[in-house]
Formats: C-alpha cells, sequence, structure tokens
C-alpha cells in the first residue's frame, strides 16, 4: 500500500457532509462554510475526500477571490493558466 493509499485508508471524521455524485469520482461537500478558517482537522478531511474522490463540488460558497486562492493554497502550488483569462487581482483564478 502506497503513502496515498494508507492516507485514504484512515478514517478521518469529517466535520461537514460528503455526497457522492457518482460512484467513481467527485463528491459534494456540505454543511461547510469556506468563508471561515479552516482548522488542520477539517482541512485534512477534506484532503482525504480529494483523494477518494478526486473532485470536490462546493455549492453556494460566498468566498472572494482571495479566500479562494488561500483555500486552494493549502491543497499545494497554484499554476497560473497561460492562454485562458484569469482574474485581475488573483491570477490564479
Amino acid at each position: 500500500m502506497n503513502a496515498r493509499e494508507q492516507t485514504a485508508a484512515k478514517q478521518i471524521v469529517a466535520p461537514f457532509s460528503i455526497t457522492p455524485v457518482t460512484p467513481v469520482i467527485g463528491a459534494e461537500i456540505g454543511d461547510i462554510d469556506l468563508r471561515e478558517t479552516l482548522d488542520d482537522s477539517t482541512y485534512q478531511a477534506l484532503r482525504q475526500a480529494l483523494v477518494r474522490h478526486k473532485v470536490l463540488f462546493f455549492r453556494d460558497q460566498d468566498i472572494t477571490p482571495a479566500q479562494h486562492v488561500a483555500l486552494a493554497r493549502r491543497f499545494g502550488e497554484l499554476e497560473i493558466h497561460p492562454v485562458f483569462p484569469h482574474h485581475p487581482d488573483h491570477p490564479e483564478l
């Protein structure tokens, strides 16, 4: 079992709801307010959900571009798309 599988195998109790979108890929994350600062255990639960479901959907989140970038940076280094237009103040979006 590789490190990713070991991480996915450890069950972290999520302080939010996880609803799979399909049996193979994607989950909707509910009962979470992304405007709030996420503690490490909530972030780890989100990371585990991402590893398991590959794509996460957060519906009806009223976050600023800066909050969006800050959340995304917790998952890793962000890249600026070389062709498509981006947000004027946050080129990562």
